[in-house]
């Protein structure tokens, strides 16, 4: 166990270290920022924040200037090297990353002076004491040794300058200590820098096996140029990183982070699982740290937002759970998994971070979440069987010398039966094989492509930073000072660029589409789900019509196309906002606030806001909820938003300090991105929300709301669809002339339309019970002909037909008459293909062939054949599938199945 320099042992909870970390930070003048959500806010270029620096891109960039020095314990997740978690003793899916920041204040020497302070607890190599001890963890100095780059004769000076003996200093090339690895010679281009990193060694060696990389210091004070030169940067940068979870294996003393108190209780849950006796041997450790690190990830990401879905990250957080549950059921052979098991391990997450800032949602949001992870285990467990039987499928028909699954093979698996990648690579493991991977890319591209849309402009590029138009203008205001229109819809202007879609050009013309930068402007750039503004921008020279608006790099861009004239970088213009279009929004932006607040009050806080889009009078939301909204629901919500709209409540924008909001009650949105000052729409008083967008002065403008649809988008994500104003007033009249028509073709008065649509259903049942009873009739007439026709094996007559324009039921009552006119020896599998593709098939045995064979088992076994699935009793099976044109296969693959079972039945 780690000993101070008193000799005492040290063995810190998780909780004491991350609060250590952050005071120590904080007591050298450094700003304590929380951990910013898995989400990354505002930033598009990254699918999860994998790093405590990615909060803090804009410093970084020189984009925000009000802050010089930050410390931050950040959530992060890292899905690259999943084969490796549960493996090794400190690869993680989720972790948490301690920093400490620096952007253009401080540098190297104090760096390293602070992280030799806080791990060690003195400030040199010979043991001079920290004014701030109980800050510190007190490490052994004499079990710490650290790394630098080659060429960095500054850190490993500074390191010799705390007394640390030469010998405990490593030099390491660019692919070890370089950040990034290898950029002096590969590159990127930009801001890279060599690295310093401290390992501590229980045995006290020097790069032994068993030493663990505590800290990694970067150095950020070279920009790379495209010729390889590394030019100093006029204000260099410090970024730092370490793993709270190996900091706390090194204090607490254990040889793996899963042994620590921030996965030892989930390890433990796991381990009180109920099992079988089929558990993988030798796999059974590997697999519970695997889960446990998985189970922690899916707790956090449903946490921050994240649904299970087909894509992104909800394709992220799906592919976990369903890789979880698969190592406790092929691995550890985990029982009673009917209703799943990884959401029982949520107690578990929840208490190996007490004490952490996210104790709190862990306790309030426990129900929701552990349900949504239930939903989707359980969806899962449908889906498993179909998939598996599949895959084992293709891996018997591959030929002997061929030891790789096919990329098309992988993504039809992913395709049809929802199996993700990662779990095919793990049971083709298993089995020795391996997965084309770039054949799988090349598959879900190409249906991605044949999906996608084409963009109606080339402004592709204005939707990222790529374009980096802050470096081409220079001069432009901040961000809060570029956009001038919350309070107007008009400003004179500067046109600062022009962008064609490839090139910054001096001219635009009459017909061509152009992104315009102005040195300000009052059009709303889409953001925080709001669409941006549309009108014109113009002079006497030249006008262009602005179709929309979006930020890039800061900066807002409009796409235009020119209509008259021309337009030159340099002249002044009039910018003019699309007023009533803007006004039609910001209905829908204000009737979006309500309805979160409405959906609060009659659901509770667990409808967390998932995503939401607002265009002119039209509003979707998602929020987290494990049911949709019953129609009595439904009322309250609409009657609560129209309340809201007779009262004309007043809609109020303030600027505030970010923590100062958030104690007031302001809700903050989904995946979006504040800093320390942040604008509060409050409406009324009873809705706070921080939001950047344009809004009513006061809900009445709301006129009329109705929500159209409500739907499930993902497990556990509703989305409401709702319309408003003008939109919703025209819905509410096509709604009264169209009761109005249905009452005339019924013949009745609008208030009797119930009880006349009762009967009419009424008498359509009783049409439906006839028709099955003349099919049934048919079906018997039918039966004969059909047995004539079948083949005897075994000495069992197979009646085998194809049968047109029927459904399931259809096929359900031939195939009893068939079995009746039997009476023994007999079995019956009758298909039909339906509208779209689709296929129906029943299969039937008599009372003693169900003893020999059972078509339960037989139709199961051909249903992948038709893309589809199916089961029943010994006696009687259906099912479907989506693929017509394997039914041929599937028939033929039935009568082996059936002449193999009576062989056996025969000899026994």
């Amino acid at each position: 166990m780690p000993k101070t320099q008193a000799g005492k042992p040290v063995s810190l909870p998780s909780a004491e270290v991350r609060r250590r970390f952050l005071a120590f930070f904080e007591a050298q003048d450094h700003r304590v920022v929380p951990s910013d959500g898995l989400i990354p806010s505002g930033d598009p270029t990254v699918l999860f924040t994998s790093a405590g620096m990615n909060q803090f891109k804009d410093y970084f960039l020189g984009r925000r200037t009000d802050l010089t020095r930050a410390t931050s314990c950040q959530k992060c997740l890292r899905t690259g090297d999943l084969e490796q978690v549960g493996r090794s003793a400190s690869h993680h899916s989720f972790f948490e990353m301690l920093g400490n920041f620096s952007f253009g204040d401080y540098f190297k020497r104090e760096a390293i002076g602070w992280s030799w302070e806080f791990l060690t607890g003195t400030t040199d190599y010979a043991g001079t004491a920290s004014r701030q001890p109980t800050l510190c963890v007190g490490l052994d100095p004499k079990k710490l040794w650290v790394s630098v780059y080659e060429e960095d004769q500054e850190a490993f000076d500074l390191w010799r300058g705390l007394g640390v003996p030469a010998e405990r200093i490593k030099r390491f090339g660019q692919a070890d200590n370089f950040w990034p690895a290898n950029a002096p010679k590969d590159g990127p281009n930009g801001p890279c820098g060599p690295c310093s990193e401290i390992y501590f060694d229980a045995e006290g060696k020097i790069a032994g096996p068993k030493s663990v990389e505590v800290w990694n210091l970067v150095f950020t004070q070279y920009d790379r140029q495209s010729d390889g030169r590394l030019t100093p940067l006029p204000k260099p940068n410090i970024d730092t990183g370490m793993g709270l979870e190996r900091l706390v294996r090194v204090l607490q003393g254990v040889a793996t982070d899963y042994e620590t108190d921030l996965f030892a209780p989930v390890v433990q849950a796991i381990r009180a699982l109920p099992r079988g006796g089929k558990a993988k041997a030798g796999q059974a450790e590997t697999a519970e740290r695997a889960l446990a690190d998985h189970a922690r990830a899916i707790v956090f990401l449903i946490l921050d937002g994240v649904r299970p879905s087909n894509e992104g990250r909800g394709y992220v957080l799906r592919m976990l759970i369903r890789r979880a549950h698969r190592l406790g059921r092929a691995r550890l052979d985990v029982q009673g998994e009917r209703d799943g098991f990884v959401h029982t391990l949520y107690d578990a997450v929840k208490a190996g971070m007490a004490g952490s800032p996210y104790a709190n949602d862990l306790a309030s949001r426990q129900a929701a979440v552990a349900n949504a992870i239930r939903e989707e285990e359980q969806q899962f467990i449908q889906t498993l069987e179909s998939g598996t039987n599949r895959l084992e499928e293709i891996i018997a028909a591959l030929p002997k010398d061929r030891k790789a699954i096919s990329g098309d093979d992988a993504f039809k698996l992913y395709d049809t039966y929802g199996f993700p990648l990662e779990l095919t690579v793990d049971i083709a493991q298993e089995r020795g094989l391996s997965v084309d991977r770039a054949g799988f890319e090349a598959s879900l591209k190409d249906q991605q492509d044949r999906s996608r849309a084409a963009s109606q402009f080339t402004g592709d590029v204005f939707a990222t930073d790529a374009l980096q138009i802050r470096h081409r203008i220079t001069g432009l205001p901040a961000k809060d000072d570029h956009f001038v229109g919350y309070e107007r819809t008009e400003a004179e202007a500067v046109i600062q660029g022009l962008w064609d879609g490839s090139h910054w050009v001096d001219e635009a013309r009459e017909g061509q589409r152009i992104g315009i930068v102005l040195d300000r402007s009052p059009f709303y750039g889409e953001a925080g789900g709001q669409i941006g503004d549309a009108g014109t921008i113009g002079s006497p020279k030249g006008q262009a019509t602005v179709a929309q608006t979006t930020w890039a790099d800061d900066v807002l861009v409009h796409h235009a196309a020119v209509t008259s004239g021309r337009l030159k970088v340099q002249e002044k213009v009039q910018a003019r906002v699309d007023a009533e279009r803007r006004l039609r929004i910001a209905r829908s932006h204000t009737g979006t606030h309500l309805l979160h607040w409405a959906l609060h009050k009659v659901l509770g806080p667990e409808a967390v806001q998932a995503g939401a889009y607002t265009e002119a009078e039209r509003l979707r939301f998602d929020f987290s909820s494990r049911h949709g909204l019953q129609d009595e629901e439904r009322v309250k919500v609409e009657a609560l938003v129209a309340q809201c709209v007779r009262q004309s409540d007043t809609v109020t924008a303030k600027q505030m300090d970010v923590q100062a909001a958030k104690q007031a009650g302001a809700l903050a949105l989904f995946g979006e991105k504040y800093g320390s000052r942040v604008r509060v729409v409050d409406i009324g008083g009873y809705s706070k929300e921080l939001c950047g967008g344009t809004h009513l002065p006061h809900t009445g403008l709301v006129g009329s709301f109705v929500i159209v649809t409500e739907s499930s988008i993902a497990a556990g994500t509703r989305r409401i669809e709702a319309i408003m104003g003008e939109a919703a007033a025209a819905r509410q009249l096509e709604d009264k002339q169209m009761l109005q028509e249905l009452a005339k073709q019924l013949g009745r008065g609008v208030h009797d339309l119930v009880p006349g649509i009762e009967e009419l259903l009424a008498k359509v049942k009783r049409f439906e019970r006839e028709l099955k009873n003349k099919q049934a009739e048919l079906a018997r007439a039918e039966a004969p002909r059909l047995i004539a026709e079948g083949k005897r094996i075994d000495g069992v007559t197979l009646v085998s037909a194809s049968v047109k324009h029927a459904d399931r039921d259809v096929l359900s009552a031939l195939a009893d008459a068939v079995r009746a006119a039997l009476k023994q020896a007999g079995v019956v599998l009758l298909t039909a293909a339906q509208d779209g593709g689709q296929v129906a098939v029943v299969m039937g045995a008599t009372p003693d062939v169900a003893k020999r064979l059972h078509v339960g088992e037989c139709l199961k076994a051909i249903a992948p054949l038709i893309q589809g699935s199916g089961g029943g009793r010994p006696d009687f099976a259906q099912g479907g599938g989506k693929d017509a044109s394997g039914v041929p296969a599937a028939v033929r693959k039935a009568e082996e199945i059936i002449r193999s079972s009576l062989e056996q039945t025969a000899t026994t």
